[in-house]
Parts: structure tokens; sequence; C-alpha cells
């Protein structure tokens, strides 16, 4: 496989100027392995580095016990104590205590840097204990966003697409970017080896492949001897229920299994980054709805390979289900840390999408999949407007619309969901 380009890389080299260790999260297959390689051939010459995938039984053998780590290095003609040395561990969470590990080479030895990645972070939050408090950084790791699509499919395309601006923008590039580039990303979404694949069949059994992996390595392990066939069929609902709010109760109902377990079960779909369940954004309790979260995934290729439905994306009845899923990874992927997520809905029935909220400001993005021949302001972002009279911006993410207008004295962008990432990065 070819490496292409991830842009938490930057974040990474950003990162250990600062930190010492730094902790990779993701699901299986997002790319963990082949970034910490990236990054290992730019580590600077001064640096000895050592690369250990603990998912081998002798490099675990070797980081499962601490006087072992430091004969091996001792053996390699290294001493931690006056050399500058780089470890990239991969899949950290099968040693037994972590956080020792972590905590004696930052404690003892100051020339050692980590570069750690797992698959699950609530293996990580049981590995790594409070007392690597202000000792690490963790980074997420997610599918490709829709410009590391481009960049897989195309170095050319990437380079056009790069010097786009979210605004004046001809139509004929974005209806380019939708039928080329943006049907094929909601259809199998963004695992890097499903986007590397050109034939279809091929595209659908890594997927298939993907999700097994991910059943038999993290989901045995963190629901032991519990019901397996209704974690799956949970996971089959929830795929149709995209963009949904989530009533846990129903899904009791439906699966004919306890509550306490259904929420137990989206943890675990939650802690190991195939979903993402999106909390309401409320102000006054009494009039807005603040009980149930929304159902988003991480990969739309996962959604659809759970369905069972690789058809044409244009004619699902639920394109704009879909579309909004992809918008709300593009948020996720994009958002400065800061900056927090969530959707509004009043007992009314007035709701937006995403509410974007960081540094004393309210952006309402409201998603609008269909052609538009002039701008039209939905009366839900004119509701929000006068509720929340501090908000100075909203956005419109369209199909290919792009334009800009003033309401209210506040501005309103109309931006392809081909080029929201464009907006979100300026944040």
């Amino acid at each position: 496989m070819r490496y292409v380009h991830r842009i938490l890389l930057e974040k990474l080299e950003i990162g250990f100027k600062s930190n010492r260790i730094i902790i990779v999260v993701g699901s299986r297959q997002v790319g963990k392995t082949t970034l910490m390689n990236m990054f290992r051939t730019g580590i600077p010459e001064d640096y000895k580095s050592f690369y250990f995938n603990l998912e081998d039984i002798n490099s675990l053998d070797v980081c499962q016990d601490i006087d072992k780590l430091k004969a091996y290095l001792s053996n390699s003609s290294v001493n931690i104590k006056e050399q500058k040395v780089f470890l990239i561990i991969d899949e950290f969470q099968y040693i037994d205590n972590a956080t020792k590990l972590f905590k004696i080479f930052y404690d003892l030895y100051p020339k050692v840097k980590i570069l750690a990645s797992g698959s699950s972070s609530i293996e990580i939050q049981k590995h790594l204990k409070e007392s690597l408090a202000g000792r690490k950084r963790v980074y997420t790791l997610y599918p490709l966003n829709f410009a590391e699509f481009v960049r897989f499919k195309s170095e050319s395309e990437f380079d056009r697409y790069k010097k786009l601006g979210f605004l004046d923008v001809s139509s004929v590039f974005v209806e380019m970017y939708n039928k080329d580039f943006l049907k094929d990303y909601l259809t199998f979404g963004g695992y890097p080896k499903v986007a590397l694949l050109g034939n279809n069949i091929e595209r659908i059994e890594e997927l298939q492949d993907i999700y097994n992996s991910y059943v038999q390595k993290d989901i045995k392990s963190l629901i032991k001897g519990e019901n397996i066939s209704a974690y799956n069929n949970l996971l089959k609902i929830l795929s149709s229920q995209v963009g949904n709010l989530l009533n846990v109760h129903e899904l009791s109902n439906t699966l004919r299994i306890g509550r306490r377990i259904v929420e137990k079960y989206l943890s675990v779909l939650e802690q190991t980054f195939i979903i993402k369940l999106l909390p309401p954004f409320s102000s006054n309790r009494r009039t807005e709805i603040v009980k149930m979260p929304k159902i988003y995934f991480m990969d739309s290729g996962l959604v659809n390979s759970s369905l069972g439905n690789f058809g044409e994306i244009d004619y699902r009845p639920n394109i704009g289900s879909i579309v909004e899923n992809f918008v709300f990874c593009e948020i996720i992927k994009y958002k400065p840390v800061h900056y927090d997520v969530k959707y509004w809905r009043t007992k009314n029935g007035t709701e937006i999408d995403f509410i974007l909220s960081g540094n004393d400001e309210l952006i309402p993005i409201e998603v609008k999949w269909k052609r538009f021949t002039k701008p039209i302001v939905p009366k839900s972002i004119v509701a929000f407007f006068t509720k929340y009279r501090n908000t100075k911006k909203a956005v419109i993410v369209t199909k290919a619309c792009c334009d800009q207008i003033r309401l209210q004295g506040k501005y309103i962008y109309f931006i392809p969901a081909v080029l929201l990432s464009k907006f979100l990065s300026k944040k």
C-alpha cells in the first residue's frame, strides 16, 4: 500500500515539540500503523527509533516487562540515559500495565519520546491511570476526511481541490466533485484500504473484513460471554437510523434485551469509534428536548455494509440523512478542539442539524441537500437568530450552491458539502 499524507501527521509533529508521550486512538484499519510508519520516516537523525507492533507476540513479550524492554534497547547499543530515543508502540492496550511503562520512561529517561496507538478508548482508559495526567496527549485518527479521500484517489486533483475556497466556486467544479468523488465516498466510506481499491466487489469484501476483525479482536474482549448476535443486530438497527433521535427504550424492546445492556453496547460502539452520539444544545430545559441524543456513524461505508446496500446513492430515500452524516463527520474531523458540536431541537419541532460553539460564538449549521436557484434561509435559522442574539453567522450546507448573504446583520454562508472543510479549517 502506498503512503498518502494524513492531516494528523502534522499535528503529531507539532505535538511532540511540547510532549514526550503522544497516543493515537481510532478504530481498526483507519491507518494508525501507516501513520506511525510515516511519522518514523521523518524522525530527526539524532534520534534512534524502535517500532513495536504488540499484535506480534515477540514484540509484546519485550514491551510487557520494563526490564526486558530496557535490556532490548541496551542490546541494540542504545543508552537511554544519554541518547535520544523514539519508541513507537502499536496497539499498546495489550500491555498489562501501560501506565507503569510510560511513567517510568517519562520520569526517569527524559531523552525518550513515545508514540503509541490503540484501537479502543475503553481499553486505553483502563490501562492509562490518572498518574499520566499532564504527561500525555491523545489524538484521534478517523477514517479519511473528504479532502484526504480526494488525495487518495488523485494527487493531481487534490492539488486543484486544496486551492479552492468555500465561496465563489464554479458550480461546474462542485458538480464534478459530487459526481466523481462524493458519491463514491458516501457509498464506500473512508477506510484507507477500501479507498485505494478500484473494484467495488473488493471494496465490499474489505469492509466486511474490517467489521469481522473489529468483532473478533475488540468486541469479543469487551463483551465477554455476552450476546454478540444482539450487538450485531443493534448495529444494523442503528445503521437505518442515522441522523435520528436515539430511543434506548425502543431499542431495548426491539432487541429484547435489557436497557442497561443496550446502553453498554452503545457505549462500546462509541468508545471503539464506530458511532458517535450527538447531545442536544440547550440553554432552557423547559422548552428544548434535552434527553435523547442523535446517532451518527464515523464511516458511511460501514453503514452501507451493515445494511447490505451499496446501491446508487442518489436514489436512496434517506439521501438527506446520508449527507447529514457526512457533514457531521467533517465537523468532527475539522472542528477546533475547544469547540463543541450539538444539535438544536425545540418541543414545537424547530430544529437545526448542528450547533458549533466555542470562543463565545454560536454557529448554526443546517444541511439542505437540494438545488437552489437562489439562497433560501430556513425558518429554523431565523428562529435561532432571534433566540440567541449573540450569533454572528450561520452555514447552510448545500449540494452545489455557493453564496453569502446578510440577514439581521449576520452573515449566512451557503457552502457545498464538498467544500465545508474549507470553512471549518478557518475556525
